[in-house]
């Protein structure tokens, strides 16, 4: 059987004779070519709806949760509120009990009643106000927490001099980017300075704007979500050593510390606890989310410090 074999084909036929194409076709073939930017520039206005729709969603998700913290902050302020008015009203009930109970001994001392009766009515006065005394206990440490709580999200820096027409949100993003975080605008609720008594000392580098004295108020950031926060106190830590040289503060260069903000008790609390774990020879004690934690060495359990009575844990 023969195979048919079609004709060589002419090495010429490989190149296109553009001068067989019509007018027409070249027309046409240059319209089709022009359509492209057209598509391109839907495939742009395509992308650049997906992004805004995505920044909308992300700014309302960002505003949602700034509402819920905001929320969640009043709540804990009126609940504190009203933990302080039931503490007002114990108290007044306890002077009240003593003064009641300073009298009923009067009366029994004066009326002479027998040894048995003047012993029995003197305990249960006595009995009462004791419950009173434990039960005014027990709404202060509730007070306490409650307080400490509306402080998770803070960190406290103290050292910063004051200075007249000082921008805070500036010194703290020196300080934030001398330690290599990096802060954004949303972390931040809001900052200020702790009110206290009105104090002046000497000035400090010849600026008679600044002052710089254990009286000083400290700086209180407030930051929106407290992993940030811990974020940025974990990153202080590693640093160490900062002065007001890096809060871009001019002057002599003084120490800069930042920590949990503290409620005064607990501020107390802790430099109890540094003394005893010192005399104790503890080798650790540190803040982690406003607790106070030891160890005395490296294979020793964690202690937490919550009270004063929690100090006899410290042997």
């Amino acid at each position: 059987m023969s195979l048919l074999r079609s004709p060589p084909r002419d090495m010429s036929e490989s190149q296109p004779d553009l001068s067989r194409l019509s007018d027409d076709t070249y027309i046409n073939f240059n319209q089709r070519k022009r359509k492209l930017p057209d598509c391109h520039c839907n495939i742009q206005e395509n992308l650049i709806g997906f992004r805004n729709e995505i920044m909308d969603i992300m700014k309302s998700s960002l505003e949602t949760h700034t509402r819920e913290l905001k929320n969640s902050f009043d709540a804990l302020r009126n609940d504190l509120s009203d933990f302080k008015q039931e503490m007002r009203v114990l108290t007044q009930r306890v002077s009240e009990l003593s003064d009641e109970q300073t009298q009923i001994k009067k009366d029994i001392c004066e009326l002479k009643y027998s040894d048995t009766l003047q012993s029995r009515m003197i305990e249960g006065i006595d009995k009462q106000a004791a419950e009173l005394r434990t039960s005014v206990m027990e709404l202060s440490e509730q007070l306490q927490v409650k307080e400490q709580q509306g402080r998770i999200n803070n960190i406290e820096i103290t050292g910063v001099p004051v200075l007249k027409g000082e921008n805070l949100m500036t010194t703290l993003n020196n300080i934030a980017a001398k330690i290599g975080f990096s802060l954004q605008p949303y972390d931040i609720d809001y900052i200020h300075r702790v009110r206290r008594y009105a104090h002046k000392s000497n000035p400090v580098g010849g600026n008679s704007d600044a002052h710089v004295s254990p009286s000083t108020p400290n700086i209180i950031v407030r930051f929106n979500q407290r992993s940030r926060k811990n974020e940025m106190i974990a990153v202080v830590r590693a640093r160490r050593g900062l002065t007001t040289v890096d809060a871009g503060l001019n002057g002599p260069s003084t120490p800069i510390f930042v920590n949990d903000h503290l409620t005064p008790q607990n501020k107390l609390l802790y430099k109890q606890a540094r003394l005893t774990a010192k005399d104790k020879g503890y080798k650790y004690i540190w803040l982690s989310d406003c607790k106070i934690l030891l160890r005395k060495n490296d294979t020793s359990k964690v202690l937490l410090i919550s009270s004063e009575s929690d100090l006899l844990k410290i042997k």
